[in-house]
């Protein structure tokens, strides 16, 4: 069975409900719940924002990736996802499909619709290229992304704790989000969402034409 990368729309549909995901780290049933979940809750759309498999257990890949063409889920190229690539790429032994091989191979490492920006970690690809998927959201980078895109919101993973980082005059401040807890984006922009790990039970389902973004466990 081939796998082909679900191309992503030219736009967000504001009336559409959007489950948001990252992080499943190969859990095959943990992201088969979340996306029950997901359908569960009225999302049209869903999107997993990288490290859909586990490096050091690429035996489950073929099925994390099956679970995504299965269900038309955008996918966002992770670290992880990257380095089973280059550890099966091209060798006779290797255990995985190659469908899932080519699959990952060709997800995007960002993906940019209107005033959102999705990427695994940092949105910054051209300048940083593949590191882009590992850097660290420090200081200078949470700056350059305000001056670089200064009306937009940055939903990414690679952090496993949800939380929103605003900037306020020349002060980043940043605000833990709480399962359960809904959050009026419009009031927040320009801002970083980081959505939280699904392998420890964080998902967000995000409402763009409310402009509502809620933080939900499910484990």
């Amino acid at each position: 069975m081939s796998h082909k990368v679900k191309m992503t729309p030219v736009k967000i549909n504001p009336n559409h409900r959007i489950g948001i995901m990252a992080d499943s780290h190969g859990r095959v049933q943990t992201l088969s719940s979340a996306l029950t979940f997901f359908r569960e809750y009225g999302c049209e759309v869903i999107y997993h924002l990288g490290d859909i498999c586990d490096s050091a257990h690429p035996e489950t890949a073929d099925h994390c990736v099956s679970l995504l063409n299965q269900n038309n889920i955008f996918g966002i190229k992770g670290n992880n996802d990257h380095q089973v690539v280059v550890n099966h790429e091209g060798r006779q032994n290797a255990h995985l499909a190659s469908t899932t091989i080519e699959y990952l191979k060709n997800l995007p490492m960002v993906i940019e619709l209107g005033n959102t920006v999705m990427a695994h970690s940092l949105p910054f690809v051209k300048e940083r290229g593949l590191s882009s998927m590992v850097g660290v959201l420090g200081h200078s980078e949470a700056t350059l992304f305000f001056r670089t895109y200064p009306h937009k919101v940055l939903f990414r993973g690679h952090s496993h704790h949800p939380e929103i980082l605003r900037q306020e005059k020349h002060t980043l401040v940043t605000h833990k989000i709480l399962p359960g807890e809904t959050i009026q984006v419009a009031d927040l922009k320009p801002c970083i969402i980081t959505c939280g790990a699904l392998d420890q039970g964080f998902l967000m389902i995000w409402e763009p034409g409310r402009q509502t973004l809620c933080c939900h466990s499910f484990m």
